[in-house]
């Protein structure tokens, strides 16, 4: 009687662990669907940053070019003046 006593006790620990150990399977999966959202909103995030980083960096390069044109055009009117005023 005492064996099969001891058995039924721990058939219903079994139990007991088994019912915990699926709650916390529960639990770890909401977080991991909680966690692929997020990743997946860093990602747009990402490739919303990467377009402005491109779009910035395009008008750098703009922006560079436009002034080695104005320092060209200070060059040529700084000889002209030199020409023109003998200085």
């Amino acid at each position: 009687m005492k064996n099969e006593e001891r058995m039924v006790e721990l058939l219903a620990e079994m139990v007991k662990k088994s019912d915990i150990s699926n709650g916390q399977q529960k639990e770890m999966i909401s977080e991991m669907k909680t966690m692929r959202k997020e990743i997946s909103e860093m990602h747009k995030d990402i490739r919303k940053n990467n377009l402005m980083l491109a779009e910035h960096s395009r008008a750098i390069i703009t922006l560079a070019e436009n002034v080695d044109s104005f320092a060209a055009f200070d060059d040529r009117i700084t000889s002209l003046e030199k020409k023109v005023f003998k200085k």
